[in-house]
């Protein structure tokens, strides 16, 4: 079960964020769920400002979308 793990911990990670997902959508409804992501990514960018000012979320977005250029 453990090498099972460790050959496939993101496809098992993210199996059970989908169930929770799924679970979370048919227990509290899709706008509360969409209310609270919301809420969340304006946290994770708010705290980002607070640390590193603008750059750091233009560095985030930069280091997110850097792609291999021919």
């Amino acid at each position: 079960m453990k090498e099972f793990f460790q050959n496939h911990k993101w496809a098992v990670m993210l199996s059970i964020l989908a169930l929770i997902i799924v679970l979370l959508i048919y227990l509290i409804g899709w706008w509360t769920l969409l209310a609270g992501i919301l809420v969340v990514i304006a946290i994770f960018f708010g705290r980002m400002i607070d640390r590193g000012g603008l750059e750091a979320v233009k560095d985030f977005f930069r280091n997110l979308f850097r792609g291999k250029r021919a």
